[in-house]
């Protein structure tokens, strides 16, 4: 035995075994440790100061990121140690700490000096050849940190679903459609 319910204002078919629709829950996605990027050095807890003294130790090389995590005590996982880094880098006392150096050491601002770079690079020589050839790998490079920085990339992964749904209209639907359709004079 089917039985048609209206679930927010639509009829719903249920057959005869089928269950009411239940109503659907949202769960809000909670982001990483609130207050990391906000918190000066001394506030934050041993495992993140031990990481960020070991990505120093480490030469401040962005390879290495997984490295000084898991040195600290962060999961070996890949994702889990360079995601805890990335958290702990992105913290702004480190972001105005190099802001203030570089402007102190090149009279511009960080974004300044690395454009400037970038730039430069484009037109990079490779160091060992004999003559003026064309450092193609630097050059490829700065490219792909341009297009990075500009956002110049297409989406990696196309989400393409095609979905199907019933819709079961009730005689009163039915007869709703043929009024409208005589009111607006509607061939299809």
């Amino acid at each position: 035995m089917e039985e048609i319910i209206e679930v927010e204002g639509i009829p719903v078919l249920i057959k005869e075994r089928g269950r009411h629709p239940r109503s659907i829950r949202i769960k809000l996605k909670k982001s990483g440790p609130k207050g990391v990027k906000n918190k000066p050095f001394s506030k934050l807890d041993s495992r993140q100061k031990q990481a960020l003294e070991n990505y120093e130790a480490l030469g401040c090389d962005p390879k290495k990121k997984k490295e000084a995590a898991v040195g600290a005590g962060y999961s070996d996982k890949h994702q889990v140690a360079v995601r805890a880094m990335d958290r702990l880098l992105e913290r702004r006392p480190i972001v105005k700490n190099i802001e203030d150096e570089c402007i102190a050491k090149h009279n511009k601002g960080a974004d300044e000096k690395v454009a400037e770079v970038l730039v430069q690079q484009l037109d990079a020589d490779h160091p060992l050849a004999k003559g003026t050839k064309p450092d193609n790998l630097a050059r490829i490079n700065a490219a792909k940190e341009i297009n990075k920085i500009k956002d110049n990339y297409p989406p990696k992964k196309v989400d393409i679903r095609e979905v199907g749904f019933h819709l079961h209209f009730t005689p009163n639907d039915i007869e709703a459609a043929k009024q409208y359709k005589e009111l607006t004079n509607e061939d299809s």
